[in-house]
């Protein structure tokens, strides 16, 4: 019997299936699973559940979150792993119908040209319960022309939502609904032990949960929201390939936020250093960070480089960015 808990780094770098969705905007679910009759389905790791436990999954699953916020958390951290950049929870509020924006970066990085970017709606609702294809039809009107969403939801989707995400190319829906979430967390052990059991612990550890004096607490502070309003605040990663240019690209929510007419922004770095840097032609990055990298240690005493997550925020015409190791 295994028991051995894997989490979200592993399990997302070998999931396949859904990164297809993502990259083309519709489902491929060749292989994904074979069935024997009406009642059995075996899954990847050639283990045999009934769809009745798959429902049981499926509703634990679902209990785990208390609320929709927990699922997007849960959320920003799949999207990640799965490959997409400046993943951002967006302002709880007025997110007009868009829980969660992300990117997918083009090619090297080298171009916007070929970025993708995404708009996804999370809906954390009953397993038994059905997304009509008015939801799929809100979501799509907050997608400009050109770009993608993403709907994920415990729930399942109504025949007419299944059209309605696939009836306009110019503004594809990727669906993934409770039980495509949940064999992939059993295939890859997001959550669950084997054979396979929901694993409240596992999932503790891998949303940042602690547990005091019997009591489920989140630690830390939400640095991923998207507060459109009195700031912006957006994780990014500091590449290698952005050390080696000596460049530090900016997220590009943050960047639109910038007036078009400033050359240079303020930039106070770890809450201890503070640099004016150059902003690009292009607006796509800020330039004179090369005492900055190697102050933070981005860039090591013996020249390598140390490629780091950084939390940005855009508040009163200033950036801040926390550097996390």
């Amino acid at each position: 019997m295994y028991h051995k808990t894997k989490f979200l780094d592993e399990f997302l770098e070998k999931h396949s299936n859904i990164f297809k969705q993502i990259a083309v905007g519709g489902k491929d679910n060749k292989n994904k699973q074979k069935k024997i009759g009406n009642d059995v389905i075996i899954m990847k790791k050639n283990m045999q559940i009934s769809k009745e436990e798959l429902q049981l999954y499926i509703q634990q699953f679902y209990e785990y979150f208390e609320n929709g916020y927990e699922f997007e958390d849960f959320l920003k951290l799949y999207l990640e792993k799965i490959g997409l950049d400046e993943v951002s929870v967006t302002q709880r509020s007025r997110d007009g119908g868009v829980d969660l924006i992300a990117i997918r970066i083009g090619i090297g990085g080298f171009s916007n040209t070929d970025a993708v970017n995404y708009y996804v709606q999370a809906k954390r609702y009953k397993p038994t319960k059905k997304i009509p294809d008015s939801a799929i039809r809100e979501l799509k009107g907050t997608i400009p022309f050109g770009h993608k969403g993403i709907f994920i939801t415990t729930a399942k989707y109504s025949r007419d939502a299944v059209k309605e995400a696939n009836n306009d190319p110019s503004k594809p829906v990727v669906l993934i609904d409770g039980k495509d979430l949940i064999e992939s967390c059993i295939d890859n052990e997001l959550g669950f032990v084997y054979t396979p059991n929901f694993s409240t612990i596992s999932m503790n550890q891998l949303m940042g949960k602690e547990e005091r004096d019997g009591v489920t607490n989140v630690s830390g502070n939400r640095t991923d929201e998207v507060d459109l309003g009195e700031g912006i605040v957006v994780e990014k990663y500091i590449t290698n390939n952005d050390i080696r240019a000596r460049i530090l690209p900016v997220p590009r929510i943050i960047m639109n936020a910038i007036p078009a007419e400033d050359k240079k922004i303020e930039v106070e770095f770890n809450e201890i250093y503070v640099k004016k840097l150059s902003i690009s032609k292009d607006r796509r990055f800020l330039s004179g960070v090369t005492d900055v990298y190697r102050r933070l240690g981005i860039i090591g005493e013996d020249g390598t480089y140390h490629p780091v997550k950084a939390n940005w925020n855009y508040l009163n015409g200033k950036i801040f960015i926390k550097v996390i190791a």
